[in-house]
């Protein structure tokens, strides 16, 4: 007859044997209810200040806006100087992503009115009428030169159908300020979201007839989404700015 203690050490090991398959199975299946770990917002801890080529763009594009509404000419040729101040340069690198076209959709105007156009100086000008102080101001602006530029920004143009929503996947730095703003035609609303390789929204602007603007510090290099809806009624040309 077997020693007691032999055989209650046999029966625990084949025991141990048999539930060896029960467990792992087990601790896979309670691995595998544990929700993944969510990647970190790629965002600077420590994001830069001031403002850049884009953010001037858009405040002359508000300013240009209120100025041709209330037909103030000197607000016109201010959001022209500023406009004026930036070199704009086809964006390379930025992959368009872009909505399926409806050729039903209602049309809409071609693009939002530039400032630094010829044709707003024109508007200017003419606004002028026979005031010789404007107008010398005008023809003054007109006849600046183009090393007066102090800053470039980057630049897509594209247009979107109703209800539809356009991507852009574009590279950032690490610890480099960015800047990201849309200049729509004024048509309808736009919004804009941007977000990280690993799905998380960085920002977001609400539906708006008025240019949108982000602004943000990501913590390392990497490729992000940036997605542009129409939420008006025609189709929208719009215009997207980068530092």
């Amino acid at each position: 007859m077997p020693h007691p203690q032999k055989l209650t050490r046999t029966l625990t090991q084949t025991l141990t044997l048999a539930l060896i398959p029960t467990l792992r199975l087990a601790l896979i299946l309670a691995l595998a209810a544990v929700p993944a770990r969510a990647e970190a917002p790629n965002l600077s801890a420590n994001p830069q200040a001031g403002q850049g080529t884009a953010t001037r763009l858009v405040l002359a594009q508000r300013l240009w806006g209120q100025a041709l509404a209330s037909r103030d000419v000197l607000m016109m040729l201010t959001a022209i100087r500023i406009a004026r101040s930036v070199t704009l340069r086809p964006a390379q690198g930025w992959e368009h992503r872009p909505a399926d076209p409806d050729p039903a959709a209602p049309a809409g105007r071609e693009a939002a009115p530039d400032p630094a156009s010829d044709a707003a100086l024109a508007i200017v000008q003419t606004l002028a009428g026979t005031d010789p102080d404007l107008q010398d101001l005008a023809f003054d602006l007109d006849a600046q030169l183009p090393r007066g530029r102090t800053g470039t920004a980057l630049t897509a143009a594209a247009e979107l159908a109703p209800g539809q929503a356009d991507g852009w996947r574009l590279p950032l730095f690490g610890e480099v300020a960015a800047e990201l703003a849309l200049i729509g035609d004024g048509d309808g609303p736009l919004s804009l979201t941007l977000t990280d390789a690993g799905g998380n929204t960085l920002c977001a602007t609400p539906p708006s007839r008025d240019p949108a603007l982000c602004r943000l510090t990501p913590a390392r290099n990497g490729f992000f989404t940036l997605s542009v809806r129409n939420h008006g009624q025609t189709v929208n040309s719009y215009r997207l700015i980068g530092n």
